[in-house]
């Protein structure tokens, strides 16, 4: 995952169980035969038919799917994509698809696809997540039911995922196919080893958790590195730090603050008003002023890890590798995280996540409105729940052009870099049967055995909010609206470059106007009756 991961202003969500890294999976052997469920079933918005009435199906009409998803630009993209659909000709002529690979700049994501779907620009399978805007989506009808089009052509999905579709569901109804993956998360900070050694910095300090105590660190980058940026952003500790340490979020600005309250209180508060937020908030503040960190970090496409790549940054704050007997504080290898970095870096985990219905709605895969087979689009993304091979061009390209396997791990071809491939992303997080991928050179070849003991930790920290889910419905409006206040505020706040003694005022006072106060009072009636329900 996660990335997030995923970005984030993370708000993580529903019905876990720890088989979700043990369940098996069917593999690359095509049973279910997708063509046996065209035949059988009935499209919606279809341009082809691919239900049959009694005998032989007729073939389906050639159909175009067109993947959006967030990416950093890949300048051999349409190689990859053509080998994808070499390979789906091959293996799976019954289905006469093939796909148009759409990424978006990550700095451009949010613009961009709100001005696809208002204006109906015609496109099919979508990522989407909680903190890139799902609840949005729904509200304003971007995305299609999928509950009949799992039911028909989803089999390879729901071997893997059946358990896990409630947190997606918005008014009964399934918009977003979550990603076969790890429970939860951990989040923390990433540091260049060179300048740890360099300077033999003690890390000690960290095993409180607080993400506070870099600060010595980061003074001695800035007092003795002049090239060095000691904290490099767009990520930033109020974002998925802050929520997922402090939060048992619920929707837009409303949560139950977990931090220092009594474990059986389902107080609903503005998550803006918490003590913890405003700690952050002036720490940011205080950071940026005393040049702890970029001034360009609100920069569209900004990327954090080009810069520590470069040797110009020092840390970074943001979601850690799953590895092994993890912990608060304790010091790792990040081995995904140096070979981003072209140079050795170490993590420090700060928090390590509950177990929370939202984390089933941070990655997903929808389905556009404006699709116009999306029986096709869903037999796509079947496929990637159980192809090994279609996965794998995905998310690593052409095999002997941009990468090589060695010793069962992907690596690069002789020669290459990561800069110079044209093809090397890591969004593996984004879409199908996580479990079926390879790991790179350089990582923990047990990478997705570590999930499953991870698995074993989050299952046994079950947030106080586990299960609920909440209805956005009659508060839709007001979520716009909140949203749309905080875009003047949070981003100047979280990375440092606004004053909160002057603008968190202000921000709440904008919220309180769009009906911040209703969402909160909506959401407490909702968790009461949750609780009334279940015994809680």
């Amino acid at each position: 995952m996660k990335l997030v991961k995923h970005s984030s202003a993370v708000l993580m969500s529903v019905i876990l169980i720890l088989v979700l890294a043990l369940t098996g999976c069917s593999g690359n052997n095509k049973t279910n035969d997708e063509a046996s469920h065209a035949n059988a079933a009935k499209e919606t918005n279809a341009s082809s038919e691919p239900a049959a009435t009694g005998g032989d199906a007729k073939k389906l009409d050639p159909y175009e799917v067109v993947m959006v998803y967030p990416d950093a630009p890949q300048s051999d993209l349409a190689s990859v994509q053509t080998a994808m659909n070499d390979y789906l000709n091959a293996a799976y002529p019954e289905l006469s698809m093939t796909v148009k690979l759409n990424p978006i700049d990550w700095g451009a994501w949010g613009d961009k696809t709100n001005l696809m779907m208002a204006s109906n620009e015609k496109f099919d399978l979508f990522f989407t997540a909680d903190w890139l805007g799902y609840n949005q989506q729904v509200l304003k009808g971007g995305l299609l039911p999928l509950d009949d089009l799992l039911a028909e052509y989803g089999p390879d999905i729901e071997a893997v995922e059946k358990d896990f579709h409630e947190p997606a569901k918005r008014g009964g109804k399934l918009y977003g196919i979550h990603t076969h993956q790890e429970l939860g998360g951990s989040q923390g900070i990433y540091l260049d080893k060179a300048l740890v050694d360099k300077y033999s910095m003690d890390l000690s300090a960290l095993k409180s958790g607080k993400v506070e105590d870099l600060e010595l660190l980061l003074q001695t980058i800035k007092e003795n590195e002049p090239d060095v940026t000691p904290l490099v952003a767009p990520s930033f500790p109020l974002d998925a730090y802050y929520t997922s340490g402090t939060l048992d979020t619920i929707a837009s600005a409303a949560a139950i603050n977990i931090l220092d309250t009594d474990p059986s209180s389902y107080d609903v508060v503005n998550f803006y008003e918490t003590p913890r937020y405003k700690e952050l908030a002036d720490l940011m503040y205080k950071w940026f002023k005393a040049g702890y960190v970029n001034k360009d970090a609100l920069t569209p496409g900004l990327d954090a890890w080009k810069k520590i790549q470069a040797g110009k940054g020092f840390a970074l704050v943001g979601d850690m590798e799953i590895l092994a007997d993890m912990e608060i504080g304790s010091v790792s290898k990040a081995p995904n995280a140096s070979i981003k970095a072209g140079r050795e870096m170490i993590q420090i985990p700060l928090n390590i996540d509950r177990l929370q219905t939202g984390k089933m709605t941070a990655t997903m895969q929808a389905i556009s409105k404006t699709s116009k087979d999306p029986a096709r689009a869903m037999m796509l993304l079947n496929l990637f729940f159980k192809d090994q091979k279609l996965l794998t061009l995905f998310n690593f390209g052409v095999e002997g052009k941009h990468y090589a396997l060695k010793n069962g791990q992907i690596a690069l071809p002789e020669g290459k870099t990561t800069n110079d491939v044209g093809f090397y992303h890591d969004i593996m997080w984004q879409i199908g049967n996580q479990m079926l991928n390879y790991t790179r050179e350089g990582e923990d070849p047990n990478k997705y055995k570590n999930y499953e003991k991870f698995n074993e930790m989050i299952s046994s920290r079950a947030a106080r909010t586990f299960g609920f889910i909440f209805d956005p419905e009659p508060v839709k409006n007001e979520i716009i609206a909140i949203d749309n206040a905080n875009k003047a505020f949070v981003d100047g706040l979280k990375s440092g470059q606004l004053n909160p003694e002057e603008n968190l005022p202000k921000l709440l006072a904008k919220q309180k106007a769009a009906g911040v106060d209703k969402v909160i009072a909506e959401a407490q009636k909702q968790i009461d009756a949750w609780r009334a329900a279940n015994g809680k």
